[in-house]
């Protein structure tokens, strides 16, 4: 048999194969470009392939069929003689329709690429549209501890919260992998007051999956220690800097002394070859400084700078420093005149009613609630939420089936935007806007027993 297979290969070319079901992970090296890609094929066929754990894009089956074939190198003759023979074409119009297709998705691939949606005639499925069978990021709350104190933090856990051994946290990175979840964000509390946190980044990046870290960045002072994190593997790394003012920062921070201590750790982690971004809560505290901020961490070399509005959990309920939605438009245009200027990357964070905000009028891209559906959180026992910040267990990795915390009723109303403000439900694009963030609304927030304290909607508008 071995024999026969080896002439057909040497006469008509060697067979392909459909791919199964699971996560395939690519590292691609050419002319000083590096990426990282995995291809998450689902088992009725679509697909989303993530490139460098930042770019999504969803696959219809002839698209993935396609992409996958690009991603292993397959020869393209191989590749025409499938598609003439599976999709019934001409040889010619396969040989066409499949080089134009890896042109796109080669550049797609590259670090600086266009856009498959707005640049290029890419088959794909639009934001949200996908509805896979598991996140494409977790993010893992190692410990609640902390050495800040934030006036504002959605961290609705005690300090002393339960957490789990790093045996065990191993075993809930097999089960991600398995699940075909590529990307894990170590957060917390303050993921870094684990000593085990060099060990869980290198045995994620040993089973091919990119790894980021949230962080005050105040251990990373400890050069030693950011270059444990290094020599683990971490891909990329966020900074939490609330204004350039040291006093705003520490108010902020309810910690003396933490702005010094973050902004060297910042600088540390600037000096390495890591992906680094900082993130700012605009809030009444430190809004009057956003501009300064924002040059500030321009002047430190900063490439993304993140933003998001207040999140109602938490401290966050009772803090009352929000700012409106309808406040944002004037602070995020200049964040967007001066990062594009400068040739930064802005990224916003918050889920906003397109009906006060609408990010994509400033470029920002299609911003809704990812919970329970490209995003979740473990929290330091084994439990899944929804979000890192929606605080109604959906079960335990550790103990529960994936089914049942997948399929929870709050995990389905989630991503079928149940339960949204009556306003929302006649609206055209409330599948993308979806009615922004879930925790804002009383109503949600009392039948999940998230949260006891109850914000007025005009508060929030």
């Amino acid at each position: 048999m071995a024999l026969l297979e080896a002439i057909k290969d040497r006469l008509v070319g060697p067979s392909v194969k459909n791919p199964e079901p699971g996560l395939y992970h690519y590292q691609l090296e050419k002319e000083n470009e590096k990426s990282r890609a995995h291809l998450r094929i689902e088992g009725d066929g679509h697909a989303t392939l993530i490139v460098n754990a930042n770019r999504v894009l969803h696959l219809n089956p002839t698209a993935a069929l396609m992409a996958y074939f690009i991603m292993e190198q397959i020869p393209n003759d191989a590749v025409i003689r499938m598609m003439t023979r599976q999709f019934n074409v001409h040889p010619e119009q396969a040989r066409a329709d499949f080089e134009e297709f890896q042109w796109q998705i080669k550049e797609l691939l590259r670090p600086d690429g266009a856009c498959a949606v707005h640049e290029m005639d890419l088959e794909t499925m639009m934001p949200f549209s996908a509805r896979p069978t598991a996140p494409y990021r977790m993010d893992m709350a190692l410990t609640y501890r902390c050495n800040n104190d934030c006036a504002h933090c959605y961290n609705a856990r005690e300090r002393t919260f339960p957490e789990i051994s790093t045996e065990q946290w191993y075993s809930i990175i097999d089960k991600c992998f398995d699940l075909g979840v590529p990307h894990i964000v170590f957060t917390g509390g303050e993921a870094t007051l684990r000593n085990d946190l060099p060990e869980l980044i290198a045995y994620a990046e040993s089973k091919g999956q990119i790894t980021g870290l949230n962080t005050n960045a105040r251990r990373l002072i400890d050069e030693r220690f950011l270059q444990k994190l290094l020599d683990a593997g971490l891909d990329h790394i966020q900074i939490t800097v609330e204004s350039h003012d040291e006093q705003v920062h520490d108010l902020m921070m309810r910690a003396k002394g933490a702005f010094k201590q973050t902004i060297q750790g910042l600088k540390n982690a600037l000096a390495t070859n890591l992906y680094v971004m900082t993130n700012t809560t605009m809030l009444r505290t430190n809004v009057h400084t956003m501009p300064e901020t924002l040059d500030f961490l321009a002047e430190l070399g900063v490439p993304t700078i993140g933003m998001n509005a207040l999140i109602y959990s938490g401290h966050g309920l009772t803090v009352g420093t929000g700012l409106r939605e309808s406040e944002l438009q004037p602070i995020l245009e200049m964040a967007v005149e001066k990062t594009s200027a400068r040739g930064q990357r802005l990224i916003w964070y918050t889920p906003t009613q397109y009906c006060h905000f609408d990010p994509t009028q400033l470029n920002l891209g299609v911003k809704g609630c990812t919970a329970s559906l490209y995003s979740m959180c473990i929290e330091s026992n084994g439990n899944v939420l929804p979000c890192q910040s929606y605080y109604h267990a959906l079960g335990n990795i550790l103990t529960d089936s994936w089914d049942t915390i997948w399929n929870h009723e709050l995990s389905i109303r989630l991503r079928e935007r149940r339960g949204l403000p009556e306003m929302c439900n006649s609206c055209s694009i409330v599948s993308e806007c979806g009615g922004g963030c879930p925790l804002r609304f009383e109503g949600h927030r009392k039948m999940y027993e998230v949260n006891e304290e109850i914000i007025p909607l005009e508060v929030l508008a």
